[in-house]
């Protein structure tokens, strides 16, 4: 098998790749930064994924298709995308298969950091996270009839996230016959032994597949890592009722927006609802509009690299916490809709660092 080496210098430490299989170039799909976290001292940034940096919505969904197409037969599958970064391509690669696959039976929920009055489902961590507790709400009784797991994250590094949630999942629903892990770039290392650890038949999707190794500079120190965790308060009365948080799948109910051809727009989507404003992009992007998209989110990064610009603002759930929007130059845009769901309206200091061009869209 031919392998590709990279080595990328960082203030941090050393990243060294080791690219195996590769459907889409490496570096069609990754930039790189640093990460305000002790716990790991890198960050693959995407491409594609439509989080740190603005991707055409176009771009976004040949990736999904690309992903779903690879996924191996599947009879009756549940799709479940990680908070926050993966929501929208945990939710595109699920509608991509369900399109290519109309006759068959299938579901789709995202985790969340936030907690509703409705039935928790389970709880599994994220051990190297800033923000590691992800929840599953119960997603009803079509879903946990499931003979597949299919679970995808933006990437697969140890692949222990992914497996904590398969475990918990197949804990609750034994009749589960197999688990598909889907993720744009795999660097994973132990396949073979989260396979046996399942204990069920065990697929690997990606888009390229590899291992690394990060050898960290001893004189490096990050800076203090900032609130990443809310405060625990039920934001029922905030979220919206129906979302994929659920199990919902919803299209985007919008007013019109009287926008004009030649206009240079940008959709945003804020922290984990990211998907609603992926598919307006998409929209958008069909009647022939020159858009990008992408989100805002929680995670802490260092200026340099593939992180240019900062925007630094508050959550719009009352957790009070600093979020981010990475990439995004507002004087290269005539238009920004920033898209948010039930109450959660963005923060006006988000909105005055964007520009009059800023219009809030609520997207449920």
């Amino acid at each position: 098998m031919n392998t590709f080496l990279e080595q990328v210098t960082l203030p941090s430490g050393t990243l060294s790749l080791e690219v195996e299989q590769a459907g889409w170039p490496l570096n069609e799909l990754l930039r790189y930064a640093v990460r305000r976290n002790p716990k790991r001292g890198f960050l693959f940034v995407s491409r594609v994924l439509g989080k740190h940096l603005p991707v055409r919505p176009a771009l976004a969904r040949r990736s999904w298709a690309a992903l779903a197409t690879q996924l191996p037969p599947l009879t009756r599958p549940h799709f479940i995308g990680l908070a926050e970064t993966a929501t929208a391509l945990g939710e595109g690669v699920a509608r991509e298969w369900m399109l290519q696959h109309p006759d068959v039976p299938a579901s789709f929920q995202h985790t969340t950091r936030y907690r509703i009055s409705v039935p928790l489902l389970l709880r599994f961590d994220e051990p190297h996270s800033h923000a590691p507790a992800h929840l599953l709400y119960d997603p009803g009784k079509l879903a946990r009839s499931a003979r597949e797991l299919v679970l995808v994250d933006d990437e697969l590094s140890t692949g222990t996230t992914l497996q904590n949630l398969a475990a918990e999942w197949r804990h609750l629903h034994p009749h589960l016959e197999r688990v598909v892990l889907v993720s744009l770039t795999d660097w994973c290392p132990r396949r073979g032994a989260l396979a046996e650890a399942l204990g069920v038949p065990t697929s690997f999707v990606s888009l390229l597949r590899g291992t690394y190794t990060f050898t960290p500079d001893p004189a490096w120190q990050p800076p203090p890592l900032p609130a990443v965790t809310g405060n625990g308060a039920d934001k029922t009365a905030l979220l919206a009722q129906h979302s994929a948080r659920l199990g919902h799948l919803v299209r985007p109910d919008v007013q019109e927006l009287t926008l004009q051809l030649g206009q240079r727009l940008l959709v945003l989507g804020t922290g984990e609802y990211q998907f609603p404003a992926a598919q307006l992009a998409l929209d958008l992007e069909a009647q022939g509009h020159d858009v990008y998209w992408s989100a805002t989110t929680r995670s802490p990064v260092l200026d340099g690299l593939a992180i240019e610009h900062r925007l630094t603002f508050t959550d719009n759930v009352g957790d009070r916490i600093p979020n981010y929007l990475y990439n995004v130059v507002p004087d290269d845009y005539d238009v920004i809709l920033v898209g948010y769901e039930g109450q959660c309206q963005p923060d006006p200091a988000l909105l005055k660092l964007l520009g009059d061009r800023a219009r809030a869209v609520k997207l449920t």
